[in-house]
Parts: structure tokens; C-alpha cells; sequence
């Protein structure tokens, strides 16, 4: 099956934005009726300027993002390698209580230090012989001792070195959470001046329209004082024009149906049951997260998505919770933004990947987060 691209924005979005689909928040825009057609078409060029910087941000932020995730997979690679090392030094360790205990059982015939040196003493055949006795304990003793403090040290090195990795991987993943949340700010505030330049369009070619029709009427007054004036003793007959009644033109925003293999989407996301949640994860080599999860599915069902959730709740059509159907996407907040998205089900139900990993679980629990209902267009 041929791709197909759905992730639109520039155009999608604003026509949603433009029917008010998405968010009630946004407001018409505000145009004075002694406004010319040149005022609005200037009001527009300013909009359509921002909406250009504001698409240069998002490439830039974008791009920062992926440097951001670059970074977070390698500190995850040294944890990895850290977690290795330790399993090493444990094993080092191991091996060198072994050989202090071999050591100990060796030269300690008693319990106590004073066993050994009396050892020492009384198997001496000489003074001679007695130092260098003396000597070997003490020799013994003393790398004995630097067998226990190395392996402390490394053990203390290793807990550290694990301490500043994990402390470096949830600072990037608070930084990239962040990233994500203001890229999702700007896409909102992108598509609003996308809606706001759209309904300028059809604005000005109504205004246009409107000023046309009135240099048509005065130049037809004008035209009838005329012959008035010349022909003040003749009836003069005066034709009506038809205007087509003035009325401005409607933009529709076409529902864009299409079919999409729901069917393929969700057989893939099943796959996956029971894979255990990994954050920015989205493909079977890495694991998934939740967005992570719904874009992969719908990809090899030949439908491109966007990569987040909120994201993905731009891309795809509101509709309400009784209209919902078995392949719709279903989004949550847990307050600041849309955070969390699963695949539909029916019955109430959903397929996601969550804390748990991937399950289908109830909307009951969800339903104190619930957003709404989307659908691939």
C-alpha cells in the first residue's frame, strides 16, 4: 500500500482552526468595516511573516530536539557500560574475598592476630628466622589490607560514576519534556495565525468583491447624472445591474474522508502487548512510548503520522466521544498540554503504551484526563 503523507499542517490545521474544530480559545479576526482591501491584504502579509518566523523556530527547535535525544541515548549507553563495570567489580570482588579467606586459613592457626605472631615466635629456629616470619605476616597482613581497600574504592567510584549518569539522564529528560512542550506551544500558535490568515483570504476577496461592486454602482450613478443632464426633456430608461446580490464567498472545509487501514494499525500495535513502556522509544528496536507506539502502527498500515501526542491531536480531526470508532486515536492531559494517546478500540477500551508497557486497558481510569477523540484523515 502506497503512503500517504497525512501530516498536512500548513493547511490542515488551519482549515480546522479556520471551522473552529479545535480550539475554542481562538478568536475571529478582527476586521473594521472602514478597512480597505490593500489594509488587509498588508494585515495578512504581517501574519503570513510571522507565521514564516515562527516555522524557522520550529526547524531550529526541532532540530535541538534531536541533538537532545542524541545525547539522552548515549548517557543511557554508559549507564549500560557502568552497570557492566560494576557487574565486573562485584565479581572481581568476589574473587578476592576468596583469596583472603584461602590467605587467612593459610597463616592464621588461631582466631587473633597474637596466634600468628606466637606462631611465628615459637616455630623460629632463629632471631633470623623470626624476622623474616615476622616480616611475611606482616606482608601478608598489609595486601590483605589493599585487597580490601581497592575493591572499596572501586565499588565507591562505580556508585558514583551510576549516581551522576542517572542524575544526567533524568536533567535531559526534564529538558526534553520541556523542548517537546514549547514546540507544541509554538505549533498551536503557528496553526491559529494559519487559521487567521485563511479567514483573511476569503476576507479580502469579499472586500474585493464589495469594492468592485461599489465603483460599478457610482460609476453607474454617475453615468445616469450625466445623461440627466443632457437628456433632461427625454425619459431615460435605466437598466438594473445585477450584482449576483453581494453575498460573500464561503470557504468549506471538506471533511477529507479517507479509508485507513485501522484494521492493519491495530493488528500491529498487538503485536507488542506486554513490551515493557521506554521513553522517546518508537520503533520495535528501541520499545515505545505512547505516541511512539501510534506512530509506528499506523506506519506500517502506509499512514504517516507526527512523532508526539500533541502532535498527533493537531493532525487529526476532533470528533466527539459518541462518534468514536475502532481505530480513532484517543488523547489525554494531565494539565499542561496533551500528553498521553492510545488507539481505540470500541467498548470503551483502548490499546496504549503506559507505565505498564503496551496494554488494553478501560477508558474508566482515563477518562478524568480525557481530551477527545481524534481521527486520521
Amino acid at each position: 500500500m502506497a503512503k500517504r503523507n497525512k501530516w498536512r499542517k500548513s493547511m490542515v490545521l488551519a482549515l480546522a482552526l479556520a471551522g473552529g474544530l479545535l480550539f475554542n480559545t481562538i478568536q475571529p479576526t478582527e476586521v473594521h468595516a472602514e478597512e480597505t482591501s490593500q489594509q488587509m491584504i498588508e494585515k495578512k502579509a504581517e501574519i503570513d511573516a510571522q507565521i514564516k518566523k515562527l516555522q524557522e523556530e520550529l526547524t531550529k527547535l526541532q532540530q535541538e530536539i534531536d541533538e537532545k535525544v542524541k545525547v539522552f541515548k548515549q548517557v543511557q549507553a554508559d549507564i549500560k557500560e557502568v552497570d557492566a563495570s560494576i557487574a565486573e567489580t562485584q565479581k572481581r570482588i568476589e574473587q578476592r574475598s576468596k583469596i583472603l579467606s584461602e590467605r587467612m586459613a593459610a597463616y592464621q592457626a588461631q582466631d587473633n592476630t597474637v596466634g600468628v605472631y606466637l606462631n611465628v615466635v615459637l616455630e623460629a629456629k632463629s632471631f633470623a628466622d623470626l624476622m623474616d616470619r615476622v616480616v611475611a605476616v606482616k606482608t601478608l597482613m598489609d595486601a590483605d589490607q589493599e585487597l580490601v581497600d581497592q575493591q572499596e574504592a572501586d565499588k565507591a567510584s562505580l556508585e558514583q560514576q551510576k549516581a551522576t549518569l542517572d542524575e544526567k539522564q533524568k536533567e535531559l529528560q526534564k529538558q526534553f519534556q520541556e523542548l517537546q512542550q514549547k514546540e507544541s506551544e509554538m505549533e498551536v500558535k503557528k496553526a491559529e495565525n494559519e487559521a487567521k490568515s485563511l479567514a483573511l483570504k476569503a476576507e479580502i476577496a469579499t472586500k474585493q468583491e464589495e469594492e468592485r461592486l461599489e465603483a460599478e454602482r457610482k460609476a453607474a450613478e454617475e453615468e445616469a447624472a450625466r445623461l440627466r443632464a443632457l437628456q433632461a426633456a427625454t425619459p431615460v430608461i435605466q437598466a438594473t445591474q445585477n450584482n449576483g446580490g453581494g453575498e460573500p464567498q464561503k470557504i468549506i472545509v471538506g471533511s477529507g474522508a479517507g479509508t485507513v487501514s485501522s484494521g492493519d494499525a491495530i493488528s500491529t500495535a498487538k503485536q507488542f502487548l506486554g513490551r515493557p513502556y521506554v521513553w522517546g522509544g518508537s520503533n520495535p528496536s528501541t520499545g515505545f512510548d505512547c505516541s511512539g507506539l501510534v506512530q509506528w502502527s499506523y506506519k506500517q498500515a502506509g499512514v504517516s503520522l507526527p512523532r508526539t501526542a500533541s502532535q498527533q491531536y493537531l493532525a487529526t480531526q476532533r470528533i466527539s466521544a459518541g462518534e468514536a470508532r475502532v481505530g480513532d486515536l484517543v488523547f489525554f492531559s494531565y494539565g499542561s498540554g496533551v500528553a498521553h494517546v492510545g488507539i481505540y478500540l470500541g467498548n470503551n477500551t483502548m490499546i496504549d503504551a503506559q507505565n505498564n508497557g503496551v496494554v488494553i486497558e478501560s477508558l474508566d481510569w482515563w477518562n478524568q484526563y480525557l481530551v477527545g477523540f481524534g481521527r486520521i484523515q
